[in-house]
């Protein structure tokens, strides 16, 4: 059982130091999400996300209501993802938001392209279960 419950840890060298390399805003995304869920999204919601993006739109990243939220770069017109396959405008966006910059750097510090999704899914627990304990 310890070590089912330290594998995840193990299985990314250093976790340590790459978290200590995180900004205050990217510890709470890895805290609040996880690396398997910054993982799907950089790899997979981003991709889709902006293949149907709206000309000179910017996703700014994921607000307070869990949702993907865009805005035009000269207009200023927001948009939120509403589905899987689908913007829509908005006049609702928030200020606050989960930078996608900051999802991106967490998926860059703990070289999250080399693992696969199910191999993520406690180790942000563990590691920070790890650190109260």
């Amino acid at each position: 059982m310890i070590w089912e419950k330290c594998k995840g840890i193990d299985m990314i060298s250093d976790i340590q130091q790459k978290y200590e390399q995180l900004s205050p805003a990217q510890k709470e995304i890895f805290a609040g999400y996880g690396l398997r869920q910054v993982k799907h999204f950089v790899e997979i919601n981003l991709p889709a996300m902006q293949a149907i993006l709206p000309e000179q739109a910017v996703i700014q990243g994921i607000n307070a209501q869990g949702k993907v939220q865009a805005v035009h770069t000269e207009t200023g017109q927001g948009y939120l993802w509403i589905s899987d396959r689908q913007w829509q405008e908005s006049q609702q966006l928030t200020q606050t938001v989960d930078a996608t910059e900051d999802f991106m750097q967490v998926w860059k510090v703990f070289n999250l392209a080399e693992y696969d999704l199910i191999d993520l899914s406690h180790v942000h627990r563990d590691f920070l279960d790890g650190q109260q304990a």
